[in-house]
């Protein structure tokens, strides 16, 4: 896998952990953790472990968000053959046409729900943010961002798309029975205007959006080009700006054009050769977001402070170890994890962002680790880095280490990659803040 980057900043990039480490460790007051190094847990009746209180914001959509675009084309048939009686070829699409708009309307539903949840912990959190004492701009500025792109580019496609599919999916069915004049004609409203009247609506509120979005991005190229010295670094949040304005374009171009022709299709066939275009042109958006620009994260809370110094240093750690992964070498060898104290080995974790799914494999499958936290008075209990810490006994502390190495070979390299891409946009707020403060100098 190739990131795009110069042999020589790659050179640059495979760091000495340990070392950065220490110097990190002589500034505390510059390490401000923006993954949580502790969670409450809920044992339920079932003996599965859950969060109590979730505080993770899941932005990265599922991939089959990205064929909705080509589910609301399932009325091809109906449109096309919309004449009687209906041939038997006709119903055969019609129906896998109807089917498939059917079950995508359903994913859209589901995927929904996981988004509202979404957007309520960003909401909190921006009210959080709003009632400290504390200048917030740069958080507020990723709050900001990361609400509306949930709304825009996931809960909008969703609602739109969604409830286009289904509409579309009832009118292509009633298609089949188009025999009946007044089955016809709400066939024709539902699978035509009715139908692709939201994701044409929702095409034209996402350009404005898209558009925003590419203008953020140039903001930020811009400030990164004269304010950022740190060549790999430089070189990482512009490859990411690219992509994300790429992405913006693509994504402008694929809602117009789609929600422009649907409304053409209840009267002509010709626009569904460019409709599938644009569907496959969306798949591959929604791919390139989830894989190049999305991330997940812990919610901002009061005692987060983006500091440029230390993302910079963050961002060329998690890019070390990233780097160390893709080698194809034993990373648990190769980053020298092996001979790390479990304190300095739980750091490494909680500044990877694997912490949390570290405590639930610890709890779920560890039977002495469990054992310690399980109270038979309580399902509830509290795990975190120090109280994992206090577990000195021999077995205990080579179960911990077993379990990291488990868990940083499975889910490493994803975790750290999308961790490294909300440093960068971190990052990007924090030279837009500068770049405000500097026009205001």
């Amino acid at each position: 896998m190739t990131t795009g980057l110069s042999p020589s900043v790659h050179a640059d990039s495979v760091l000495d952990l340990e070392k950065e480490t220490e110097s990190l460790h002589q500034q505390p007051n510059r390490i401000h953790h923006l993954s949580a190094s502790s969670f409450t847990f809920v044992r339920n009746t079932h003996g599965t472990f859950n969060l109590r209180h979730p505080q993770r914001v899941r932005s990265i959509p599922p991939l089959a968000i990205g064929f909705l675009d080509i589910a609301n084309s399932g009325d091809f048939a109906a449109n096309v053959f919309n004449h009687v009686p209906v041939p038997i070829y006709a119903i055969v699409l019609m129906a896998i046409g109807a089917t498939v708009a059917l079950v995508m309307s359903s994913v859209a539903l589901r995927d929904i729900t996981r988004s509202w949840k979404n957007i309520r912990l960003l909401r909190e959190e921006k009210v959080c943010l709003k009632s400290m004492d504390s200048d917030k701009s740069v958080e507020l500025e990723i709050s900001h961002r990361d609400l509306w792109t949930e709304i825009f580019d996931r809960a909008g496609v969703d609602m739109a798309m969604g409830i286009g599919a289904f509409l579309i999916a009832v009118g292509t069915y009633m298609a089949i029975g188009g025999a009946n004049h007044k089955v016809w004609f709400a066939s024709n409203l539902l699978s035509g205007y009715v139908g692709n009247a939201l994701p044409a609506l929702y095409g034209l509120c996402n350009v404005g959006w898209s558009v925003h979005v590419w203008s953020r991005a140039r903001k930020q190229q811009s400030a990164a080009t004269i304010h950022l010295h740190d060549d790999l670094v430089k070189q990482l949040l512009l490859n990411r700006i690219r992509k994300t304005q790429a992405h913006a374009g693509l994504t402008a171009i694929v809602c117009l054009v789609s929600g422009a022709l649907s409304m053409v299709t209840p009267t002509h066939w010709w626009p569904y050769p460019v409709l599938l275009v644009c569907g496959l042109a969306f798949i591959y958006s929604t791919w390139v977001y989830r894989n190049q620009i999305g991330y997940e994260r812990s919610t901002l809370h009061g005692d987060n402070v983006l500091d440029e110094s230390h993302l910079i240093a963050e961002i060329r750690f998690l890019h070390s170890v990233k780097t160390a992964l893709q080698s194809g070498s034993d990373a648990w060898l190769t980053l020298q994890l092996a001979d790390m104290s479990t304190s300095d080995l739980l750091d490494f974790v909680v500044r990877c962002d694997l912490f949390e799914g570290f405590c639930c494999a610890l709890l779920q499958d560890s039977c002495l680790v469990n054992r310690c936290f399980h109270n038979l008075s309580t399902p509830t209990f509290m795990i975190g880095k120090h109280a994992l810490l206090n577990l000195d006994k021999p077995e205990q502390i080579g179960e911990i280490h077993s379990f990291a190495r488990s868990h940083i070979e499975k889910y490493a390299l994803q975790t750290v990659s999308i961790h490294e891409r909300f440093l960068l946009e971190c990052l990007g707020a924090c030279l837009l803040h500068r770049k405000g403060e500097d026009k205001d100098g």
